[in-house]
């Protein structure tokens, strides 16, 4: 039986444990008493034996063997019995303990006895012997190997805790579910390939072990509260997209702990978190989906750099930072934390802020010789911009669907869908050499004004996304020869659109628009446009949007 001091690291493992586990229903996960799950030899006979080999318990013989028993003899059975209203267990003398049967195992208990307290003098620690009534635990330090067989589908609460000598763990691919402390402290597990089908892993269910190295299934939505709590060989860590929420003190003190990729289906990070993960040097995080980062969630992190904190995040707890002595570069913008607590990153000694790292609603900035202005900061991922203007020099300009944001250090941070032409652009005196545009497909409007007085224009194409031409959009644009635009979504092209484009002649629609007859009212005033051009089935159609009293003058449609 195991003796434990009690420590603050312990203590707070066994709250996480005690605390967060949820009663235990009177099904077949229900936790049975030792006389119903253990069958042994005579027991006291084997402890006044002097022969250590004589201590082994053997095989009851108040009856024949039959076929199971006989194999049970070949392969040494230490003790056998029932672990589930349908499933068995049997360890042998090799240190094996087999699980077999159907649906799930029993739960089973911690339970912590104080002992060698010293009550003349409190300021000595006091001891504890924990233990669970797992029928098998008082052979904990004799099970070295455990083998689940196929049928077994849940393991019970703490079922091989404080087996101190397991080094090899075998799981079935019916395995769904593994309960709380199922495999806490046991310190000389170093490896497990938990099934795929798994989709709930209870609290602390892997705190204490000596795992260097783990694949979380995919199936899994919840990191559970001290799951990898004192893992101090783990290295690595698989976290799969679907994980929702990273539980409290879920890594706590994984001291070798090197890296971490948060997939963007993960919302929040729990209390201390990756707390005391002092070798952790690189944690990477998604432009969005993160909303909460908890209390001491990162604290003494003692190794990490750098950290980009999502647009998304709204919260960050007290001390989240704290400790993070090497914390130089945050890439944060503080506006979108107004309550950023002051003691976030007490003790970052060397902490910049990269306030460029997202932008916000209404901020701008360049690629290119475009400037963009964020009409709907990182939503899904990406958000949206407009075009606010582009460069005067530019001859050939082609508008992106997308755009990539990206920091002083020129590294690709977000992506944005180029969504609207801005009103504004005509203001800023600019394009003036401009002869061709190519409109993006995520185009989805060009807005009043936006693109009227380019003195240069020849040619617009593209447009495959555009849903509004707005009012005087291309209005004075005198070279203006060519508009072939490919959208289907076309709804409405706004009065006077071409107004005063002399050399304009020809509208090109080569797909079928959307565009109806209030749609196109009064677009083509004071224009100088002849001819509708649409697909051949399309023709009479058109001819009936395209009538003078609907766009304000005569024109042809033909194919």
């Amino acid at each position: 039986m195991k003796h434990f001091k009690v420590t603050s690291a312990l203590l707070a493992a066994l709250m996480c444990v005690t605390m967060v586990m949820a009663p235990v229903a009177a099904d077949e996960t229900e936790t049975p008493s030792e006389t119903q799950t253990t069958e042994v030899a005579d027991e006291k006979d084997a402890e006044e034996s002097e022969d250590p080999e004589e201590n082994e318990p053997e095989v009851a013989e108040d009856r024949p063997l039959e076929a199971d028993d006989r194999n049970d003899a070949l392969d040494a059975v230490l003790a056998k019995g029932k672990c589930g209203k349908k499933v068995k267990w049997k360890l042998d003398k090799k240190g094996t303990l087999k699980i077999t049967g159907k649906k799930a195992m029993y739960n089973y208990k911690l339970v912590g006895t104080a002992v060698n307290a010293n009550i003349n003098d409190p300021s000595m620690p006091t001891e504890v012997v924990y233990s669970t009534n797992a029928p098998w635990f008082k052979y904990a330090s004799k099970i070295k190997k455990v083998v689940v067989s196929k049928g077994v589908t849940s393991i019970g609460d703490f079922s091989f805790a404080l087996c101190a000598n397991l080094t090899s763990v075998s799981l079935p691919k019916s395995l769904k579910t593994i309960k709380p402390g199922a495999f806490y402290f046991c310190a000389k597990l170093k490896k497990i390939s938990i099934p795929k089908k798994v989709n709930s892993i209870g609290v602390a269910a892997f705190a204490y072990t000596g795992l260097e190295s783990v694949a979380i299934p995919k199936n899994v939505k919840t990191i559970a509260n001290c799951t990898f709590e004192s893992c101090i060989n783990l290295k690595s860590v698989s976290i799969p997209s679907g994980v929702k929420s990273i539980g409290n003190s879920a890594f706590n003190r994984c001291t070798s702990l090197t890296s971490v990729s948060i997939p963007a289906s993960v919302t929040s990070i729990g209390d201390h978190a990756f707390a005391n993960c002092t070798s952790l040097l690189n944690v990477k995080v998604p432009v969005s989906g993160l909303n909460s980062i908890a209390a001491y969630a990162f604290y003494d992190c003692s190794e990490l750099s750098g950290f980009e904190v999502p647009l998304t995040v709204k919260t960050i707890g007290d001390y989240a930072f704290a400790g993070c002595s090497k914390l130089c570069r945050v890439w944060i913008n503080e506006r979108q934390i107004p309550d950023l607590p002051k003691n976030v990153f007490n003790g970052c000694s060397y902490k910049t802020f990269d306030e460029n790292r997202y932008a916000l609603n209404g901020d701008q900035f360049t690629v290119g010789s475009i400037t963009y202005v964020v009409s709907d900061p990182d939503i899904d991922g990406t958000g949206t911009v407009d075009v606010l203007s582009i460069g005067s020099e530019d001859e050939n300009v082609v508008i992106p669907a997308v755009v990539e944001h990206t920091d002083k250090l020129g590294m690709t941070k977000v992506k944005y869908k180029v969504t609207k032409i801005s009103s504004l652009l005509s203001s800023y005196n600019v394009s003036k050499k401009m002869k061709t545009l190519v409109i993006g497909s995520n185009v989805s409007s060009i807005m009043d004004n936006a693109l009227a007085g380019c003195p240069e224009l020849e040619s617009v194409t593209g447009g495959s996304g555009l849903k509004t031409i707005g009012s005087k959009a291309f209005a004075n644009c005198p070279k203006l020869k060519v508009f072939n635009i490919s959208s289907k979504t076309l709804k409405k092209i706004g009065a006077f659109a071409f107004s005063k484009d002399t050399a304009l002649t020809t509208l090109q629609f080569k797909k079928t628009t959307k565009l109806t007859k209030a749609g196109v009212k009064n677009s083509l005033k004071e224009s100088s446009v002849k001819t509708v051009k649409v697909k051949k089935s399309k023709v009479k159609k058109y001819k009936k949007i395209f009538k003078k009293k609907n766009c304000g003058k005569k024109v042809k449609v033909q194919k």
